[in-house]
């Protein structure tokens, strides 16, 4: 009668075994690996559990990549009507950079403040635009609160580049980043306040602040 041994390995663990278990490690290594590197979307600062107020002054907010920041400025964005830009077309102009959601309330609050800040200084050099993180299925209910809350700046869709560069580091504990963010983004280029929240001390006067400095000539 013959009998079918199986190789063994030194630890006595069959090779076939053996091959299973390794299998079974490089798996789990690759899904680790692959959810590590899927950014969670962005949420209303309103569902963390840490406030806006909390962030600002129990954690410095991270220092931008200027590399990150240029690349992602050459990204085409798509907007509410299927139109593309870039951020690198305001080039020379004071830009405000808004990540925003018709599902955060923060956001709907600092829209028509948004508007009202571009209307006042746009013929002076700035241009505000809102990067939304709403589904593209929801467009007709986006466009429907822009034109309710008279906002009539450049709206795009946020995309995986920019959330990178410009929200990675701000991640709350459930490891999406808050929003509203705003950044106030130099004629060169140049990121030179960066706001998460709408906190009262630095909201949208504090917002136009900076804005009116980065206008006023030097």
């Amino acid at each position: 009668m013959s009998h079918n041994l199986e190789p063994r390995s030194k630890s006595g663990m069959s090779i076939r075994t053996f091959a299973a278990v390794c299998a079974l490690v490089l798996v789990v290594i690759t899904a680790t690996s692959t959810a590590c590197n899927s950014a969670a979307p962005p949420r209303s600062i309103e569902g963390s559990t840490v406030s806006a107020s909390a962030q600002r002054t129990s954690s410095p907010i991270p220092e931008r990549d200027p590399k990150a920041i240029e690349s992602a400025s050459g990204v085409e964005v798509t907007k509410l009507d299927g139109g593309t830009f870039k951020l690198s077309d305001f080039r020379g102009k004071v830009l405000v950079v808004d990540f925003w959601a018709t599902y955060c309330p923060p956001c709907v609050r600092q829209v028509p403040q948004l508007a009202e800040l571009s209307k006042k200084y746009r013929d002076k050099g700035l241009e505000v635009v809102g990067l939304t993180s709403d589904d593209k299925a929801d467009q007709e209910k986006v466009v429907g609160f822009l034109k309710k809350a008279g906002a009539d700046y450049t709206i795009g869709y946020d995309n995986q580049w920019l959330s990178s560069a410009f929200l990675k580091g701000t991640e709350d504990e459930t490891g999406a980043p808050p929003i509203p963010q705003l950044f106030v983004i130099s004629r060169d280029g140049r990121v030179v306040e960066h706001m998460i929240g709408d906190s009262r001390q630095r909201g949208i006067e504090y917002l136009e602040q900076v804005v009116s400095q980065q206008l006023s000539p030097r």
